[in-house]
């Protein structure tokens, strides 16, 4: 790992995250273009915060289309169109730095009286609200409104019999007629995974901040192993890593919160937080953090005591699979590819009942840490530069214990770069 990572000043909050816009334009025309698509548009939180760098405020909170929209057209030389609740618009309109805002009232009520200089309150406030001007407010959002405004902003743009890509992987059912009726001449195909395929190249600064969530992730685990004694509780511990995790990412140059993020597994359950722990307990630490909205993820597993045979062969098995399948883990090569080699390694070492659907996936900016592509049997999609992957190897077995391997990796032009430098032996708490 670059030794910048570990330096005093790793994180130099010059500003939020509001302004972070990893959204690469030249990219997404490409994609569309292979899509046959004139444009999309975002409706899902994460994806507008990925688009835009700006926060789409609290009516998003509801996950219902019509909140929120963002229309990307194809080619990267037209602007941006947001359409976004009043409350919200000029905080979205200095972060995304988009000018095109079209805005619809949400619950809350804000008046201006900013440049109303003369008059008593009342009189002031009248001036910015004028008597004809008072609207009932909606309960939180209409989106009879928000969609005709849609339908509105794609004419204007020129798009109003355009082939348009939106996210149906987020669309709930309730809101999907809503595309069709108010926009009955556009051509509406699922871009879900062309929206995919775009946030999984990170730029340098989503790059930096799981990068961050990582090392202070692999502090807290570390605290956390440190920790176990006869009698703690996966909670217990789990509150030495939260302050563990935050203390390190504030050493390392960086002010905003620090959420802890994972579960923690004692004892033969395999599930769960387990009971108290005992001495002979196998204990799976599955850690990250979110710094910003993204989500760092790397696991260690640990004995209380003396390991015995059955679990130090189980560990052992699963270290010399995950050692065979990060061979395969560089650009170029296939995911798919991982997850065979993994496998095969597992069922050669006399495993052969052991199964699993993935041994990884990405990472980012996520409402569950788990982003797509997955490193599966069926993933032909090659490993590239830009992409963030957590590589793990876990097996559940009641009876014994819960055991996880996992680490972070970010993928360079040549070779990949863990994360943490935690030892991946199976760690030994007297």
């Amino acid at each position: 790992m670059p030794s910048l990572s570990r330096s005093p000043r790793f994180f130099e909050q010059e500003h939020p995250m509001a302004f972070l816009r990893p959204l690469n334009r030249q990219r997404a025309q490409v994609l569309m273009e292979q899509d046959e698509l004139d444009g999309i548009v975002l409706i899902q939180p994460e994806s507008i915060v990925y688009g835009t760098g700006a926060r789409p405020g609290s009516a998003s909170g509801w996950r219902r289309a019509g909140a929120v929209f963002v229309i990307v057209p194809a080619d990267a030389r037209e602007p941006l169109t947001a359409i976004v609740g009043d409350f919200y618009a000029e905080e979205f309109r200095t972060a995304s730095g988009i000018d095109d805002i079209v805005t619809f009232p949400v619950w809350v009520d804000l008046i201006d009286i900013s440049k109303v200089q003369k008059g008593s309150l009342r009189e002031r406030l009248s001036v910015a609200r004028p008597p004809d001007q008072v609207h009932q407010r909606p309960a939180n959002f209409d989106r009879r409104q928000t969609f005709t405004l849609l339908a509105e902003v794609l004419a204007r743009r020129g798009l109003a019999t355009a082939r348009l890509g939106t996210e149906h992987a987020f669309l709930p059912v309730a809101d999907q007629a809503c595309f069709q009726e108010a926009c009955p001449d556009v051509d509406w195909s699922d871009a879900s995974g062309l929206v995919s395929r775009l946030r999984m190249i990170k730029t340098a600064e989503e790059i930096k901040r799981l990068r961050l969530a990582a090392i202070s992730a692999e502090a807290g685990t570390t605290a956390a192993i440190a920790h176990i004694r006869p009698g703690c509780t996966a909670d217990e511990l789990f509150s030495v890593f939260r302050a563990a995790s935050a203390q390190r990412a504030a050493e390392l140059g960086y002010n905003g919160p620090v959420l802890a993020n994972g579960a923690i597994t004692i004892g033969p359950g395999a599930t769960g937080k387990g009971r108290p722990a005992e001495r002979g307990d196998v204990i799976r630490l599955d850690l990250g953090c979110v710094v910003e909205g993204y989500t760092s993820d790397c696991a260690r597993t640990a004995v209380l005591g003396r390991p015995s045979a059955d679990q130090q062969a189980i560990y052992g098995a699963l270290r010399n699979a995950f050692e065979a399948g990060l061979e395969q883990l560089r650009p170029g090569v296939s995911l798919q590819k991982v997850h065979t080699t993994a496998m095969k390694t597992m069922h050669a070492q006399g495993f052969d009942m052991y199964c699993r659907g993935h041994f990884g996936h990405g990472l980012g900016a996520s409402v569950f840490v788990e982003e797509w592509p997955f490193i599966a049997a069926d993933e032909t999609r090659p490993i590239e530069a830009g992409m963030v992957l957590a590589y793990e190897l876990p097996w559940y077995i009641r009876g014994l214990g819960a055991f996880m391997l996992e680490d972070q990796f970010i993928v360079g032009a040549q070779s990949v770069d863990a994360c943490w430098t935690l030892s991946r032996d199976l760690a030994i708490c007297d």
